[in-house]
């Protein structure tokens, strides 16, 4: 009875282990398809935006500029911009990721590569080219963000990716998504006069709509030497599609009533994940309002390498 029992727990054992190697076997299989079909759209999009006439490309950064990228996916972005032909220093550059390290090489399967060709590119830098796990609405929790000032920081494509089938709910919490993000960003960007395309405006600080009344001279206090940021005031570039539901976030509401609109949809929003938090109308106040300076749109083809699936 003793042989017969451990042979049948033999037996079942091995059906078991097989049975999950076979679903690990299918997972992995479903995985590629996915990619693959990723892979396929976007080359259809690529495809569809070549037959399309051109526009001139405007360039969003300056070769000085200090550059802060939130919320990269599989880094292709971050790997464009340090290679040619803009070959962004890659001493200036900081490309962050929501996702800790092994969460991003799963939900990206490109994004390894693209991973090690940046700190390869980066050379002596790179163990300060790439962080994870970094929230865009608590970026001072980043020891590697706040180590530098910020004369560009790039959010693209933000979305919570909950699922909420209800439009309003969705809404509310890419919208609070944002508000997070102006109000943490804040605390990081350079200090100065506006950039150049802003000379004939009022540089912030000048009216009710400005984001920055802090004292210039602390602007590279406690700054590493080696991001050397310029002498002027940071920008936030947000991309998004010109589409519903993302119009309906309303972005440019967001940034210039920030300290105004936080409270509503704060208190209205879905619940945000656990060990995240809502700013409060303190941190608002001190963050003050962002001035749209301009908008543009953004040209894939002119990035090469860059691949986002924009959700």
């Amino acid at each position: 009875m003793a042989k017969g029992g451990k042979g049948k727990l033999r037996a079942a054992f091995a059906q078991h282990t097989a049975r999950a190697q076979q679903r690990a076997a299918e997972k992995e299989r479903a995985e590629a398809a996915e990619a693959a079909a990723r892979k396929k759209t976007m080359r259809a999009r690529h495809d569809q935006r070549k037959a399309q006439p051109r526009l001139k490309v405007q360039e969003p950064f300056e070769k000085d500029d200090t550059v802060l990228l939130v919320g990269e996916g599989n880094f292709s972005f971050a790997r464009s911009l340090l290679s040619p032909p803009r070959s962004h220093a890659p001493h200036l550059v900081l490309a962050t990721s929501y996702d800790t390290e092994e969460e991003c090489y799963r939900k990206y399967p490109d994004a390894r590569e693209n991973v090690a060709e940046i700190r390869r590119i980066a050379g002596a830098y790179a163990d300060r080219v790439v962080a994870f796990g970094v929230d865009a609405g608590a970026l001072d929790k980043c020891a590697l963000v706040k180590q530098g000032s910020w004369s560009k920081v790039w959010f693209g494509f933000p979305h919570v990716g909950a699922g909420h089938k209800d439009e309003r709910r969705n809404v509310l919490a890419n919208q609070l998504l944002l508000l997070r993000f102006f109000v943490s960003v804040a605390a990081v960007l350079t200090r100065g006069p506006p950039p150049r395309h802003m000379a004939k405006k009022k540089a912030a600080g000048s009216d009710d709509d400005s984001a920055d009344e802090r004292d210039e001279d602390d602007e590279d206090a406690g700054v590493p030497s080696f991001y050397m940021p310029p002498r002027r005031q940071g920008s936030v570039l947000v991309t998004l599609r010109n589409a519903s539901p993302y119009t309906l976030w309303d972005i440019t509401t967001l940034a210039k009533r920030l300290d105004t609109v936080l409270p509503a949809i704060a208190a209205s929003a879905p619940a945000l994940p656990r060990g995240q938090k809502a700013p409060s109308a303190e941190d608002a106040a001190r963050c003050g309002r962002y001035i749209v300076w301009r908008s543009f749109e953004f040209d894939p083809d002119a990035w090469p390498g860059q691949e986002h699936e924009q959700q």
